[in-house]
């Protein structure tokens, strides 16, 4: 067992340092693989240096390595004291529930936390201890940032679900990544040797002419299906909708932007990436940018509205900076989401099947009268932010 630096009661083995796929018989060969794609263009001959194929490719590595890490660590969970629960998912589960709110394995065999049916967080791994929670990020990504952003998000939604426990991460990457000694301190980093996948796809092509290993199933107490968890109450719209009154509680104010800033909040800012506070019409907004120098936005001002009302919310950057967002939905066009920032102006197309749809399309019967905002209290929140 070799030394870690973050936490002496998770050390990595050699067994997953190493990648020992001897011990896993052919576990891995259970689970789904998507390499339809990546077959038609070695068919094709494509030029394995061109960035399609590396980038199907690397889908495809970062799949088995993602289930070749989970299947040594599922071993490694039986034999650690540390450990106390550990949840099962893909082929070690049996059981599969499509609920409204709470942890389930979703069709892909992860697990997921959902709040109204709709996704919030997918963790690679779940487990416990006498006081911690811990998720599990494995990837082979080179470049860490994007994933040490996201690492909050599941961090802060862990923290509401389990405020009893302290919320840890167990970062799993090879020895390619970037970046390792800047995650922060509440992550576990081990770092693998890299896959080698030649000899899993050769048999994943020809897997119908070999028969398949028996999969192998540990049976240990602490291991345990996502659906006997018990959560605190987390429920996604509304806890929008209750920031929102908080927000408005203090009617001195136009917003309580000191409860906005709160270490409360921030919680739910990692989560949502967004609050909305307000609406505006549209004559407030052609007021208040009457004057700007931005073609495409004056371009865009000419449209049409959805209940000729813009959405407005705060948003709140990786480095800590709030800002002003508009979101307005075109009759008959897109959900577009507008930010002016120094001299830049930003509009962008918002996804039908994405939170900030369902968000907006929530907040229509939310939003009242007292919460439409004019063009000087716009100003007054920018200053205030």
């Amino acid at each position: 067992m070799k030394k870690n630096l973050t936490n002496q009661n998770l050390l990595i083995s050699d067994d997953i340092e190493h990648l020992n796929l001897d011990i896993l018989d052919d576990n891995i060969f259970y689970y789904d693989y998507n390499i339809r794609h990546l077959l038609k263009l070695q068919k094709q001959n494509i030029d394995q240096e061109s960035p399609e194929y590396i980038g199907t490719y690397s889908s495809f590595v970062g799949e088995v390595y993602e289930n070749v890490i989970y299947e040594l660590l599922i071993k490694y969970a039986v034999t650690n004291k540390y450990i106390t629960k550990f949840i099962v998912k893909g082929p070690h589960q049996d059981n599969q529930q499509n609920i409204k709110n709470g942890f389930l394995i979703d069709r892909k065999s992860q697990i997921v936390y959902k709040s109204g049916y709709k996704d919030i967080s997918e963790f690679d791994g779940l487990f416990f201890t006498k006081d911690s929670v811990y998720f599990v990020e494995s990837t082979i990504v080179k470049d860490t940032m994007g994933l040490r952003k996201r690492l909050k998000k599941k961090k802060s939604l862990l923290e509401i679900l389990f405020p009893k426990l302290e919320v840890r991460a167990l970062v799993i990457l090879n020895k390619e990544a970037m970046g390792v000694s800047v995650f922060p301190s509440y992550c576990t980093v081990w770092l693998t040797d890299i896959l080698d996948v030649t000899s899993i796809l050769e048999r994943l092509k020809s897997n119908k002419n070999i028969p398949k290993k028996p999969f192998v199933k540990p049976k240990h107490a602490k291991l345990i299906e996502v659906y006997k968890l018990t959560t605190s109450n987390f429920k996604y719209f509304g806890t929008i909708n209750w920031i929102l009154r908080k927000l408005k509680e203090n009617r001195k104010f136009v917003l309580d932007i000191d409860f906005l800033k709160s270490d409360l909040v921030e919680k739910y800012f990692d989560i949502y990436s967004k609050i909305f506070v307000g609406t505006m019409n549209k004559t407030d907004v052609d007021k208040l940018f009457a004057q700007t120098k931005y073609s495409e936005l004056k371009e865009l001002l000419k449209s049409d509205f959805e209940d000729d009302r813009f959405y407005l919310a705060i948003e709140k950057t990786h480095r800590g900076k709030f800002v002003l967002v508009y979101f307005a939905k075109q009759i008959k066009g897109k959900l577009k989401r507008i930010e002016i920032s120094g001299d830049k102006c930003t509009i962008a197309n918002k996804d039908v099947k994405g939170f900030t749809y369902s968000e907006i399309k929530y907040l229509k019967f939310v939003f009242k009268p007292y919460h439409r905002l004019n063009v000087n209290e716009i100003l007054n929140i920018e200053k205030s932010l």
